[in-house]
């Protein structure tokens, strides 16, 4: 599940780096974990930076350094590790669901983030718009399962979206099953319109 649209070398860079925001770093991890070509890209990058740390100058350690590592990893207990094999969106620790409408629901995703900021994961029933809106900033979205097509065009399940506040979009879910997205927006959806308002209002997460 590879999809079509992945997030751009930028966004891999840094991701690679580890200079994202935690709530936008998981959106593009849930992209990445099914896409082949997006791993390879973000280990390049994690390649280049592991080989420019041999230009750090080396930092002086004391003689007993290196005994008291080896001894607290003789000492350490093992670690069992176990993939988790469920859908991504049932790994998430989500907040209790808001229905914004009949076939809408919204819940924030419990992860660090800026104050400002908003992670979550919409579910939105067959052939339903969402409202139209702006951004105040960034906006991130991995498609967890269904599909959605809007300006930008068709999203699948796997496909990640970025958008910003010269974006003015409105998706509407294509097919026969729910679109379930998962979004990191900077500060809050503008909307169009009095339902979109009272909708967005409700469902502020």
């Amino acid at each position: 599940m590879s999809g079509q649209h992945h997030p751009s070398a930028d966004i891999l860079a840094a991701y690679a780096s580890g200079v994202l925001e935690p709530g936008f770093g998981l959106v593009v991890a849930a992209h990445i974990e099914g896409c082949a070509q997006c791993r390879r890209h973000v280990a390049s990058y994690e390649a280049v930076s592991g080989e420019a740390l041999r230009e750090v100058e080396a930092a002086a350690l004391d003689d007993g350094a290196l005994s008291r590592v080896m001894s607290r990893l003789d000492s350490a207990a093992p670690i069992s590790f176990t993939p988790d094999r469920r859908p991504f969106v049932e790994r998430l620790t989500l907040k209790p669901r808001k229905w914004v409408a009949p076939g809408v629901w919204v819940a924030a995703v419990d992860t660090p983030h800026a104050r400002t900021n908003r992670v979550y994961v919409l579910s939105v029933a067959p052939g339903m718009p969402t409202a139209r809106h702006e951004h105040s900033g960034a906006e991130f979205c991995t498609v967890l399962k269904g599909a959605y097509r809007d300006e930008l065009g068709l999203f699948r399940a796997g496909d990640f979206a970025a958008a910003d506040h010269d974006v003015n979009h409105q998706p509407v879910v294509q097919g026969d099953e729910a679109c379930i997205c998962l979004f990191a927006t900077e500060g809050r959806l503008q909307p169009q319109g009095l339902l979109g308002r009272l909708a967005f209002a409700f469902a502020d997460v």
